[in-house]
């Protein structure tokens, strides 16, 4: 959207003789997702057309008053810049999480066992791991349906990641994970926890330059038992 941000603008203040009840339409969903506490981008995406015919008219209405050349160059940023932020968001953008798991998908073996400690979702699992002999676990965040309101894993591994590790490892009485997964920068006493416990980073992956959640660092890493 933010690409067709001047077709958007031009059509909105120019085309007079567009139904503006759309507005009405785009403002209400934008304002409803922005009280609620979880939000994500495809929460969004059932506006797209309504975005994209705004910008169709304001580049139709560009088109008629401008001189060509202007017209010419200003389609071609406009493809310039689409192109540019397609590539990023397509191959670099937040790409560690998928990378991780399709080489994972490779390298484990029957009974191996991975632990993602990551925030909720935020890594594909059986679409890219298809071997029903390798034991995933993620940190769970759903909504508590009872009246106690106990906080989901997620919570409390973020509120205390050494003692959530330690508890974990406790309660199912087998040996450690063969793999773990874990974003890098802002939980250094539990990396420091998992090398004295025999992981070391097998790869790391590149994620994100902007973080639209502390719980997300710049950098992914794997770490991998080695004894």
């Amino acid at each position: 959207v933010s690409t067709q941000s001047t077709g958007i603008a031009v059509a909105f203040l120019k085309q007079r003789d567009y139904p503006r009840q759309l507005m009405g339409v785009v403002v209400t969903t934008v304002v409803f997702f922005s009280l609620i506490a979880h939000k994500e981008f495809r929460f969004l995406q059932h506006l797209m057309p309504i975005f994209m015919i705004w910008a169709g008219l304001g580049l139709h209405w560009i088109s008629r008053h401008v001189e060509r050349p202007t017209l010419y160059t200003i389609i071609m940023m406009n493809c310039l810049i689409n192109t540019l932020a397609g590539v990023y968001i397509g191959f670099f953008h937040q790409r560690g999480t998928v990378t991780v798991t399709s080489d994972l998908a490779e390298w484990v073996q029957e009974g191996d066992r991975v632990v993602f400690l990551t925030p909720c979702h935020a890594t594909p699992y059986h679409s890219h791991i298809h071997n029903p002999g390798v034991e995933l676990h993620f940190l769970d965040c759903s909504p508590d349906l009872t009246d106690t309101q106990q906080p989901h894993q997620e919570s409390l591994f973020y509120s205390d990641p050494v003692g959530w590790w330690h508890a974990h490892v406790a309660a199912r009485k087998q040996p450690l994970s063969e793999y773990v997964v874990v974003f890098d920068e802002n939980l250094p006493d539990l990396h420091g926890l998992l090398a004295e416990q025999g992981y070391k980073v097998a790869r790391k992956y590149f994620f994100a330059h902007v973080l639209l959640d502390d719980k997300l660092t710049s950098h992914l890493l794997l770490y991998k038992k080695t004894f």
